[in-house]
């Protein structure tokens, strides 16, 4: 049987109507490829040492409180600082030399000199020591990292050379009791940590200590370096320490010439030392229970154990063992190691209260006049020195307690002779420090609540920047509290009080 052909029948086009929409293509226009997904990043946590905030200019502007352009007058500040406190605590009038050049900074002084262990925890990155950043009283300094950020200065100046490709590395050497130490501070830049080179030798300095920080060549625009730059104002920051502490031989030379040499006034004179009793009154709860933990600390690194009388005895008025007697029943502490009323597990946080309570009844609180009063004279001589008109001399004081911490604030304030004639061009000169410490910058910006500083004081006297004044200002407190920790702005308040006397 035959098989029928298939029937095929030739396409029509489809015939639109309102429910049918055809889509064609335009010719010449390709169709929009997909998008490919876009690579992602996998973040890892890496492990940085916190070592290398000293490595940093920032951190370092930081930790100093100052740019890198006034770093200059850092390292001389945080050296005097260092250098005044060594000879007072060796109970020595201060002689203090300092030769400056466009490549190095040198200060020495009379001192007892710096132990190697104590060069040795300079050293130590991980730890900050102060001999005196737990204790309260009128410090010049107390926050035990000044010489840790000198040894990182020279290396982050090095770093930011655009003339040398070669490591960076900051030199620093310290010479005393016969050993000099020298310090190279680079990085392990695999680790990210500081790496410290130590080598010593044999050194001519067997009293007191010698300092030399090696300056590296970063020049301004006008193709000077930082020290070169700064001379001006290293000279006037050497004059203020001169003006705060009449007891300061201080001799200074810039690349051989002498810029300063300034005898003591009073080689004498006498302030609150650091060697001299802490007072009770000048603690909090919280202050006194820092100050314990350190010296619990310390007395278990050393293997030893004190007790709560062997503590007490150390704060002015109980050295005597009547006093002490006293304090140790009330509290309920007699034959009581140190370690063992701090607290083993938890601190003893209401016998602190009580044993601080007990050492404050049975003390007197300081006079001020113990802090050490620079006086009118001392003031007086270093005006006239300086060119002032002594019929415009005028010297004031006042003294009294803030919160209970006593307070001396001494002003002096003259008109520059040279000034007053119709060719003198003379600007002011503002010297401010706090606790025999001069300042790099005016730390008096504030003046309690009404938010007045100095140089609004002034300008309201019409002692502008443009008058030819000289003007001196500080302040003695037991306990100045810093709004920074580079210690250039004083926080001031209103609660101080002066007595009639």
């Amino acid at each position: 049987m035959a098989t029928a052909a298939p029937i095929v029948e030739q396409a029509k086009n489809p015939v639109l109507d309102d429910g049918f929409l055809q889509i064609v293509a335009k010719p010449g226009r390709k169709r929009r490829a997909k998008a490919k997904a876009e690579p992602k990043l996998t973040r890892v946590a890496f492990r940085v040492s916190r070592l290398m905030e000293f490595c940093t200019k920032r951190e370092l502007q930081n930790q100093t409180g100052h740019s890198t352009d006034l770093w200059p007058l850092v390292v001389f500040k945080e050296l005097m600082d260092n250098a005044l406190d060594a000879c007072e605590e060796a109970e020595i009038p201060p002689v203090i030399s300092v030769a400056v050049t466009p490549a190095s900074f040198t200060i020495l002084d009379n001192g007892a000199g710096i132990k190697p262990s104590t060069v040795k925890s300079i050293l130590d990155y991980n730890i900050r020591v102060s001999s005196r950043e737990a204790y309260v009283s009128p410090t010049r300094g107390a926050q035990g990292n000044a010489l840790k950020t000198i040894l990182a200065m020279g290396y982050v100046l090095d770093r930011e050379r655009r003339d040398s490709h070669a490591e960076a590395v900051g030199v620093t050497v310290i010479e005393t009791k016969g050993v000099r130490h020298q310090i190279k501070f680079e990085v392990d830049h695999i680790n990210n940590q500081p790496r410290i080179t130590h080598t010593t030798a044999p050194s001519p300095i067997d009293v007191g200590t010698k300092i030399t920080v090696k300056w590296p060549k970063t020049e301004n625009y006008r193709g000077e370096t930082l020290l070169t730059e700064s001379r001006e104002s290293i000279r006037d920051l050497a004059e203020a320490y001169v003006w705060f502490n009449p007891h300061l031989t201080l001799c200074g030379t810039w690349s051989g010439k002498v810029f300063i040499n300034v005898p003591a006034t009073n080689p004498q004179w006498r302030k609150w030392r650091p060697r001299d009793p802490t007072s009770a009154h000048w603690y909090d709860e919280a202050r006194l229970q820092r100050y314990l933990a350190a010296h619990v600390a310390r007395d278990r690194d050393l293997k030893r154990q004190r007790t709560v009388r062997e503590f007490i005895s150390e704060f002015r008025g109980l050295s005597g063992s009547a006093v002490q007697r006293k304090v140790l029943e009330e509290v309920g502490c007699s034959h009581v190691s140190l370690a063992a009323f701090f607290g083993v597990e938890k601190v003893n946080r209401p016998g602190i209260a009580k044993l601080l309570e007990s050492m404050q009844k049975h003390t007197k609180p300081v006079a001020p006049k113990h802090l050490g009063v620079i006086g009118g004279d001392h003031f007086k001589r270093l005006f006239l020195a300086a060119g002032g008109k002594e019929e415009t001399f005028n010297y004031r004081q006042r003294k009294g307690f803030d919160n209970g911490l006593p307070y001396i604030v001494e002003y002096a304030f003259g008109v520059d002779e040279l000034g007053l004639t119709e060719d003198g061009d003379i600007s002011r000169h503002i010297m401010t420090g706090a606790n025999w410490s001069a300042a790099i910058a005016n730390p008096f910006r504030s003046f309690g609540a009404t938010g007045e500083g100095l140089e609004s004081t002034l300008a309201k006297v019409r002692a502008s920047a443009r008058e030819p004044v000289i003007c001196a200002l500080h302040l003695a407190h037991a306990r100045i509290q810093f709004a920074d920790r580079g210690k250039s702005s004083i926080i001031l308040t209103d609660d101080g009080e002066q007595p009639d006397d």
